[in-house]
C-alpha cells in the first residue's frame, strides 16, 4: 500500500512538471532575426591595390526590423 500511494505521488508530480514545461518550449522568439545566405567569402590571393568587392544577401526572418549596425572585415 504505501508503495502504491509512493508510485502515484511520484507520477502526479511527473505528470505536473511535464503539463507545465512544453509551453516554455512552444514559445517563439520576437524580434528580427538575420539569416545569411553564405557566412564566409575567400577572396584567395589578391595582387596588391586590386579593389575586390562581394556582395553578402542578408535576409530578415523575423517580426521587427533587422538594424546592421557595423560591418567588419577580416
Amino acid at each position: 500500500m504505501k508503495r502504491l500511494l509512493y508510485l502515484i505521488s511520484l507520477l502526479t508530480l511527473l505528470f505536473l512538471f511535464i503539463s507545465n514545461y512544453p509551453p516554455c518550449l512552444a514559445q517563439q522568439t520576437t524580434g528580427p532575426r538575420i539569416i545569411l545566405e553564405e557566412k564566409l567569402y575567400d577572396a584567395k590571393d589578391v595582387i596588391e591595390s586590386t579593389v575586390i568587392t562581394h556582395e553578402f544577401k542578408v535576409f530578415n526572418t523575423g517580426d521587427s526590423p533587422l538594424e546592421i549596425r557595423q560591418v567588419s572585415t577580416g
